[in-house]
């Protein structure tokens, strides 16, 4: 340990600290939560670092209300009044003002770090966000992408490290910016092993038999996520064959569109929508037979595409993003590109092959175990101690190395 971590092990007199800065948990107006890969991210996150010994406290967009993420780990909001180049630099700014007191700040967005981060920082990438076709509608001229590249570049620069969920952005970034590559640490995302498990072997392969094959789209409802192609696909399939069923089970960004796409599916025989909180979402993958993420863009390592890997189930998914990382094509899913064409056809497969189906979704389990909990927690504790300076004790999480990330990574 160096002299400069002693020394601030001794003032410490309190728990460590740490804010993290979101755009949103909760709507603005702090009355609805929101549900999504990302927020179950900062779920686990925020419990591991309770369980390091930290106090944590977010910060997100809002009018100055203060909610709690999970007992004991309260999300405090901000005013955010524009976002120029699809950056926030007065929330950048506000949050900063306040993280000089903390010993550790996370930019959960990496663009949440742009005009400037604390000295000891982490931005996190969740995946490539401007790779759907409408993004360059945002910067028109090449001015305009030039001003959002540059500060992109200053986002990057700022923070102590890196992390991103996969290797897709590593290598864009690396390609684009060879000098910021020691910047990066790999981490993907996590499946919680014991809770995101296959049936028995007398479960629902056994059920399926004797009743349509299941598939399920655990997503958003939005457009980068295939919404509108895999819809298409429902009706086509349902309308060719009585032996599948569709279930859409995700929330939109708005009661308005929720209502649309309930009503939608009433409208059509064996096609279905709900949505369920994430501690009911493994009930749900393991009444399914095949599992689509069909997403067009702005994708990592998903987390619903480990939860259905996990679960034993086949997944078809699209290669967008770090989708890759997690599906060999042939192997343990099916690699598309997410057309309504494309779906309809791997899915009218799947859905006459249970054998293809249970040898899929055994080998999907199989990778799955590469990304556990448990493995992130480590991967994570081991990136805070480099970037604080320091060991972290009590948690015992450190006992047993990580595997070594991919190799070129």
């Amino acid at each position: 340990m160096n002299a400069t971590a002693t020394a601030r092990r001794k003032l410490r007199t309190g728990p460590r600290t740490v804010g993290i800065l979101t755009t949103n948990h909760f709507s603005p107006d702090g009355n609805r939560v929101v549900y999504g890969g990302a927020e179950r991210y900062a779920l686990e996150l925020s419990r591991l670092l309770v369980d390091l010994g930290f106090r944590v406290e977010w910060w997100q967009i809002g009018t100055g209300w203060q909610r709690e993420l999970m007992p004991g780990v309260l999300v405090r909001s901000m005013p955010a009044p524009d976002a120029p180049y699809q950056t926030l630099p007065q929330l950048n700014q506000l949050f900063n003002e306040r993280a000089v007191a903390y010993d550790l700040a996370i930019y959960f967005v990496v663009f949440l770090a742009y005009p400037s981060a604390v000295e000891r920082s982490i931005a996190i990438s969740h995946g490539i966000y401007w790779d759907y076709p409408g993004f360059d509608a945002l910067n028109p001229t090449a001015r305009d992408r030039e001003e959002w590249l540059r500060r992109l570049w200053i986002a990057l620069s700022g923070p102590r490290k890196i992390v991103s969920v996969d290797t897709a952005f590593i290598q864009w970034a690396n390609a684009t910016w060879p000098g910021l590559a020691h910047r990066f640490e790999y981490i993907p995302n996590f499946v919680d092993l014991e809770v995101f498990a296959p049936d028995g072997p007398d479960g629902a392969a056994t059920e399926a038999g004797r009743r349509p094959v299941r598939i399920l789209f655990p997503r958003r409802l939005t457009g980068v996520r295939g919404l509108n192609e895999m819809a298409r696909a429902a009706e086509i399939l349902t309308a060719a064959r009585d032996d599948v069923e569709f279930h859409f089970v995700g929330r939109a960004h708005d009661d308005k569109l929720e209502k649309e796409v309930l009503e939608w599916a009433l409208a059509h025989d064996r096609i279905y929508y709900y949505w369920k909180p994430p501690h009911e979402m493994p009930r749900v993958y393991r009444a399914m037979d095949i599992v689509v993420i069909p997403s067009r863009s702005s994708e990592g390592t998903a987390l619903s595409c480990l939860e259905a890997m996990a679960a034993g189930k086949a997944v078809v998914a699209s290669y967008a993003g770090g989708l890759p990382n997690l599906i060999i094509h042939g192997y343990n899913g099916i690699l598309v590109r997410p057309t309504v064409e494309n779906l309809v056809t791997v899915l009218d497969d799947l859905a006459s092959r249970p054998d293809v189906r249970a040898t899929l979704g055994a080998r999907a389990r199989e990778v799955a175990t590469c990304f556990s909990l448990q493995v992130w927690r480590r991967r994570w504790t081991r990136l805070l101690e480099e970037v604080l300076g320091e060991p972290l004790e009590g948690s015992g999480i450190t006992a047993e190395l990580a595997p070594p990330p991919p190799a070129g990574t």
